[in-house]
């Protein structure tokens, strides 16, 4: 299973806030002009390798998703603290399953980012749960 870093906020219970936005567990969804994923005419995820959006480390995030309080005073983070960078797996950051229904693939023009697609294609709410089900396994590492 890959590692993979994705920056979060926090939720009561010390795990990653469940929601459709791009500082949650979750994806944005269509119609939103802003949209994580595509979903066909029979409300399938399409599989077209868009999907919840990771990084190799959190350093490779994108600077407004780090929190200010990374930020060494070169660079860093530009992000608001209620941000965490999540971590989630123990393998290589290569393309391959990642959890059961879900895999990443690397984005083709930067190598160090991905995204976590459905396996197969399935409705948005089942994708939607697959991701929700693996919050318990992130855990936060701003090493």
């Amino acid at each position: 299973m890959p590692t993979v870093y994705r920056s979060m906020k926090r939720a009561a219970d010390g795990l990653p806030v469940l929601e459709s936005s791009a500082r949650g567990l979750g994806v944005r969804e269509p119609p939103a002009p802003d949209a994580d994923i595509d979903v066909d005419a029979a409300g399938n995820v399409e599989r077209n390798g868009k999907g919840m959006s990771v990084a190799r480390n959190w350093r490779d995030l994108p600077r407004h998703r780090i929190p200010k309080r990374l930020n060494n005073g070169q660079e860093g983070g530009l992000g608001p603290n209620s941000n965490f960078c999540w971590r989630y797996g123990d393998g290589p950051f290569a393309p391959g399953l990642l959890a059961v229904g879900l895999e990443l693939v690397l984005k083709p023009h930067d190598p160090t980012k991905g995204n976590v697609v459905p396996s197969l294609a399935v409705p948005l709410t089942h994708y939607q749960a697959d991701l929700e089900a693996t919050r318990d396994g992130w855990v936060v590492d701003e090493t």
